[in-house]
């Protein structure tokens, strides 16, 4: 059941989905803390738990050690979904653009959360 092993990240990536759509003006300014480069710490976060949530996916349906080749394709589906609602915003969501750091953001965090996955996988394999 594909959905019963990615329901967490679905809903996860419905999340980013939700909050890609309100328009800046709506998004409270309490909400994006005063640190430099919040919002990209923000996509950088979105992105690393929806990469780990989908390979938990994988690795619940499988149940074996997960292939170099399910890696590439998480991050690349994840990171085609930033791209994606990157250019809904700029052409449909209501005062949003592109912006190139915010793919960069949602790639790192995709890659960080790859590589965190793998290596605590390894350590619980090794254990």
């Amino acid at each position: 059941m594909f959905i019963k092993n990615f329901w967490p990240a679905i809903i996860w990536g419905i999340f980013i989905f939700i909050m890609s759509s309100f328009p800046g003006d709506d998004i409270p300014k309490s909400f994006i803390i005063n640190i430099p480069f919040a919002d990209k710490i923000i996509h950088f976060f979105l992105y690393f738990l929806l990469v780990i949530l989908i390979l938990f996916g994988f690795l619940r349906k499988s149940k074996t050690i997960l292939t170099v080749w399910k890696f590439l394709f998480v991050f690349f589906i994840s990171l085609l979904y930033g791209i994606l609602l990157e250019i809904l915003q700029d052409l449909i969501f209501v005062m949003r653009s592109v912006d190139l750091l915010d793919i960069a953001a949602n790639a790192a965090g995709s890659f960080i959360g790859l590589l965190t996955f793998y290596y605590i996988m390894k350590k619980k394999c090794n254990n």
